[in-house]
């Protein structure tokens, strides 16, 4: 009787130790990690990563904003109308983090600022539509589903993170490298030239001029045009350094409206005011010279530009991908363009050497078993040794092109000819 009673404790007790597991796996609840955007040297990937999140009632989301420099919200709506950004109400959180929600009340984590989380623990069963107030376009959706039904493991739904993002940076690379520029000509006798502020994806924002190097001449102008669907842009010349772009109580009012005036001559600050999607800023140069500039809200991501202003009905020079500050020495000579044999050597990453056995200058680009040496046949103007041009630039197997319109002759010679030409870096 005693062995019996005996196995029937032991029986009971693991009987209870079974429904004890069951109950706690039944009841375990789990945590989930969304990135709040992310950010490359060049994009803001303004996206949630993952775009939708399969998680069981009661798992707990940590929301962190993944960017570097950008601030975003996680604000599910359950119904409303959508939010002003504007409204100092909404940029405030509706509910402290680590709250948890049923999905029948809206709910705003407020501004997180990079590295920032927000944690939401979800109740009930729903699809859960939510998105950023700032970024519109930058939208998720949180699948909560009961305990005990599938949905895809971490190691999936991080293996579709994982693709969404690779995908999203090659879009990002696309959109870099030198564009051919676009201008328009005034009617004067001189041309307006475009660049484009940010891009038109939806999905990311390329903080970048492009191009970000221009080349005009004294009198041109300079139209910047907000390509980007939600982000605003600034263009500012000459910033002092004791005028902050952000302070204390957020952007400085200073940067919100257009100083300098329309017209640039190299001194005093200019600013374009915020630029906002679909509009313009214009700047007339009226000055030579070498002008850079920024974007100083995406100081981060490196939205700087350049603008190289030469005199009226100079040559202008661009060297893989570099403007050649002397290119006003070039002269025309019986249908040829003649250049300063040294500038011109020094600007294609080589020099020029005179041999005294070929009683010739030697122009060498590269190094090592990589360099290209060509004899130049030169003439003296004006007790500066010239050559031609384009025989250099042949010779040294790149390639050139001219633009009879701005004037501009452009080479590309060198390592970044043998790209050109191959496809490969």
């Amino acid at each position: 009787m005693k062995r019996k009673a005996t196995a029937f404790v032991l029986v009971l007790a693991m009987a209870m130790v079974l429904i004890g597991s069951a109950f706690a796996a039944e009841s375990s609840t789990d945590t989930w990690q969304v990135s709040v955007g992310k950010e490359t040297d060049a994009a803001s990937l303004d996206s949630m990563f993952p775009k939708v999140v399969y998680i069981h009632e009661g798992d707990k989301v940590v929301f962190t904003n993944a960017a570097k420099f950008t601030p975003h919200t996680v604000t599910f709506l359950a119904g409303k109308a959508p939010l002003s950004p504007e409204d100092p109400a909404s940029v405030a959180p509706s509910a402290a983090s680590s709250v948890s929600w049923d999905g029948k009340t809206l709910l705003n984590s407020g501004i997180l600022e990079p590295t920032k989380t927000y944690e939401i623990t979800f109740t009930a069963s729903g699809a859960y539509p939510y998105y950023c107030i700032l970024h519109p376009l930058m939208s998720g959706t949180v699948v909560v589903v009961p305990k005990g039904q599938p949905i895809p493991s971490k190691v999936e739904q991080a293996a579709a993170t994982k693709a969404q993002e690779n995908e999203l940076i090659l879009q990002a690379e696309a959109l870099k490298g030198n564009h051919e520029i676009q201008y328009t000509d005034n009617g004067n006798g001189s041309l307006t030239y475009k660049v484009a502020l940010g891009s038109a994806h939806t999905t990311l924002s390329h903080n970048r001029m492009t191009p970000d190097l221009v080349t005009i001449s004294e009198g041109d102008s300079v139209e910047w045009s907000n390509l980007s669907p939600y982000e605003p842009h600034w263009v500012t010349f000459n910033k002092p350094a004791d005028l902050d772009f952000f302070t204390d109580q957020g952007l400085n009012p200073k940067f919100l409206a257009p100083a300098g005036g329309s017209e640039f001559n190299g001194k005093g600050f200019i600013n374009s005011g915020v630029v906002m999607n679909g509009q313009s800023y214009k700047l007339k140069f009226t000055k030579a010279g070498t002008y850079t500039y920024e974007c100083y809200l995406h100081s981060g991501s490196l939205m700087k530009g350049t603008v190289v202003v030469f005199p009226k009905n100079a040559v202008k020079f661009v060297v893989n991908g570099k403007a050649v500050a002397d290119s006003a020495k070039a002269q025309w000579k019986n249908g040829s363009l003649y250049v300063s044999i040294p500038s011109f050597a020094q600007a294609m990453g080589g020099k020029a050497v005179y041999d005294s056995k070929l009683k010739a200058i030697v122009v060498t680009v590269g190094q090592g078993s990589q360099a290209k040496k060509v004899q130049t046949a030169s003439i003296k103007l004006n007790g500066t040794n010239y050559a031609s041009a384009e025989q250099i630039v042949r010779a040294l197997g790149g390639t050139y092109t001219w633009n009879e319109k701005t004037k501009t002759f452009t080479v590309t010679v060198g390592a970044a000819a043998t790209a050109d030409h191959t496809g490969h870096q």
